[in-house]
């Protein structure tokens, strides 16, 4: 062959598979964006933005992941904690006295040295008592971690603190210390345990440690049989097996902690628990008592689920699965009382819905939200049989973050709303350039919505 026909042969062939690679790039183009799933239509809800100057930045490392943060307000100052890390690592805290304009933080010096090694997500709360004093709670779980040595199931950690400031090093609870304390499965001090609060034992009869996931999801004072409040708390977790489990703080007459065993507590629906592997329960108390239970479903076979007790949590009304507009990843709830409307923030993650048909994911989320509406809105749903997963209900859907790649880490977030206005903080990704995940803040004028 010559060598000029030899060349056009090769130019031939290579325009070949460029017009190939065009086109099947147009048609995987074409695929790709004719296929985008619309998650925030599918919930069905008229969506909501807050003005860009409604945000400030809390925390940002540009070379590292900031993630999972937790939110009180106390004594005039709004508290977030977080972990330098993917859900564990060193708490991190700062504090706010501008309802979350700006933040300070809490130099790390002046914090326990046992949150340097903190395993997890750390929560907190506002404990309010009967004598009108009040404490903060810190908690951060313990769980086993996949092929690191470094954590392993020891129950949890819990921090106390009197100014928001000042914390006690953490105390465990139903960790390898207590296991180790307990006698071993034939003991006939079990014989009167009910089967619910039996601990866990391994192949050899000896009781393990509890493998505490998000302690505490929620942490809800109780009432007594008037209706009045007590200084009695019931906490959520769940372990590796989604079973959900309560423990009940109280404190003795020295004022020392005390944390009930933790005991499960949705057995009679434990098919439903199970196959919708329900983790990360809010628990939230509605203007009338009743105690609504929201939680998520990580086989990610069913929408997230709903619940209602009436008798201060010794109960609960059967799991029901929840509409688009309410599915997702850890529910935090708050009313706000001059409004009468209630916010539910959360990550939405659609189960079943791929991004598009060449994602390898068959969920679709990046979105960090929060529902508005009213309790009503919620108990009517969870109690009237007539109504269902496939109507969307409540006034709107409050669109507070997009993560730049579309996946859903991002949404963990503390909420509270005080005179009217509501302040959440979480994390993600949520500008074109961060390549790790970092803190936010926004704030909502309840009366705007």
């Amino acid at each position: 062959m010559k060598p000029d026909a030899k060349k056009r042969r090769i130019i031939i062939v290579i325009a070949a598979i460029a017009a190939v690679a065009v086109v099947t790039g147009a048609v995987l183009l074409g695929i790709w964006l004719g296929t985008r799933a619309d998650v925030l239509a599918l919930t069905g809800m008229q969506t909501y933005y807050p003005p860009s100057e409604s945000y400030v930045t809390v925390d940002r490392g540009f070379d590292y992941y900031l993630g999972h943060p937790d939110l009180v307000y106390f004594k005039g100052k709004l508290i977030t904690a977080y972990p330098l890390g993917h859900g564990k690592g060193q708490i991190a805290m700062k504090t706010s006295s501008d309802l979350g304009k700006t933040w300070d933080p809490i130099d790390e010096t002046e914090l326990p040295e046992s949150f340097k090694y903190s395993q997890e997500t750390p929560t907190l709360y506002k404990l309010e008592f009967t004598d009108g004093t009040e404490k903060v709670l810190l908690v951060s779980g313990c769980p086993s971690w996949s092929d690191d040595d470094e954590y392993y199931a020891n129950g949890f950690n819990f921090s106390l603190s009197d100014d928001g400031v000042n914390y006690t090093e953490f105390q465990n609870a139903y960790g390898v210390e207590w296991a180790n304390s307990m006698p071993d499965r034939g003991d006939p001090l079990y014989d009167s345990y009910p089967e619910d609060e039996l601990p866990n034992f391994d192949e050899n009869g000896k009781v393990l440690p509890y493998d505490v996931i998000v302690a505490m999801s929620s942490l809800t004072r109780l009432r007594d049989e008037n209706g009045n409040y007590i200084d009695k708390w019931m906490g959520t977790f769940h372990d590796y097996d989604f079973y959900n489990y309560v423990s009940y703080l109280t404190f003795d007459d020295n004022g020392l902690p005390q944390w009930s065993a933790p005991k499960k507590f949705l057995s009679a629906q434990r098919e439903v628990e199970a196959t919708a592997d329900l983790c990360e329960l809010e628990v939230y108390r509605a203007p009338e008592g009743e105690l609504i239970l929201l939680g998520r479903s990580n086989s990610r076979t069913m929408n997230s689920l709903i619940s209602v007790s009436y008798d201060e949590g010794r109960t609960w009304s059967a799991l029901k699965e929840l509409p688009y507009c309410l599915t997702g990843d850890r529910h935090k709830a708050e009313y706000d009382p001059i409004s009468g409307k209630m916010l539910v923030s959360f990550r939405l993650c659609l189960p079943k819905v791929k991004p598009h048909a060449l994602s390898r994911y068959t969920e679709t989320g990046g979105y960090w939200v929060a529902w508005c509406g009213t309790p009503s809105d919620l108990l009517d749903y969870a109690t009237d049989p007539t109504k269902d997963k496939s109507a969307p209900f409540g006034d709107k859907l409050l669109v507070l973050g997009k993560t730049n790649d579309g996946l859903s880490d991002c949404g963990y977030a503390g909420l509270q709303i005080i005179d009217g206005t509501a302040i959440s903080v979480s994390y993600g990704k949520f500008d074109s350039n961060a390549k790790y995940p970092y803190i936010i803040a926004v704030s909502i004028d309840m009366s705007a919505l």
